[in-house]
């Protein structure tokens, strides 16, 4: 038995281009939310939510990422996160840094005070 490639497109076709460069941009903005969360972990802000929202976009499947999905109330262990809880998380991911940037060093004095540093 003999395959025949002649009808077969050199190249790659449009479609599996533009699915390519989504998933390639979609990794890439996975992986800078994921490094801001761990600076966030220790600089003011959601750095646990950054972290969470880059896992979802790397690989929504992954080990941690349904683990965080079973600690969460509300959100579903499999398929998408409401819409509603997206741009809740949003929301607080620029709120919680916009309040860092402006309020961190006030914050962290108020908490040295607090704890007697």
């Amino acid at each position: 038995m003999e395959l025949n490639y002649d009808d077969l497109e050199a190249g790659i076709s449009e479609s599996e281009q533009a699915s390519g460069l989504k998933r390639g941009i979609q990794i890439g903005s996975g992986l800078l939310l994921i490094a801001a969360g761990i600076a966030m972990l220790v600089l003011p802000g959601p750095g646990l939510v950054a972290i969470m929202v880059g896992l979802n976009l790397i690989k929504p499947d992954n080990a941690i990422v349904r683990w965080m999905r079973r600690k969460i109330p509300g959100i579903p262990e499999e398929g998408a996160v409401p819409k509603k809880y997206l741009a809740l998380g949003a929301g607080f991911l620029i709120a919680g840094t916009v309040v860092g940037l402006l309020y961190g060093p006030a914050i962290t004095q108020w908490i040295r005070d607090l704890v007697g540093i």
